[in-house]
């Protein structure tokens, strides 16, 4: 009797666990990067999207240029082919870092979109 009444409140604590989780990942949300503030969004995780302008890939890391109002350097580090090209449309999700006194993105993930 015990068992059961154990595993029944193990059921239901995992439940409410995982609907708390679930409405807790909703809220979270990525800031859209502002390039004009510079150096405020250093150590932030942001989303940028704009046009692929240069790619540079050199093994584990792929160095792409991306144009919004200005030039921002995203960094990749991939063991991974990047399917990217110039002129795609792309959405980066990364962190901001500042390296030789210029800001970067240090993706987390690139996405063509349409």
């Amino acid at each position: 009797m015990k068992e059961n009444t154990l595993l029944k409140i193990a059921l239901v604590c995992s439940l409410i666990g995982l609907i708390a989780l679930y409405f807790i990942s909703t809220k979270i949300e990525v800031k859209d990067y502002k390039p004009n503030l510079v150096n405020e969004n250093i150590g932030d995780d942001v989303k940028l999207e704009g046009i692929v302008t240069k790619i540079s890939d050199k093994g584990d890391v792929v160095f792409v240029e991306v144009s919004q109002q200005n030039h921002i350097a995203v960094v990749l580090f991939t063991d991974d082919n990047v399917n990217l090209k110039n002129g795609d449309s792309v959405e980066v999700i990364g962190e901001v870092q500042e390296y030789n006194g210029k800001n970067e993105i240090i993706a987390q993930k690139i996405r063509v979109i349409k």
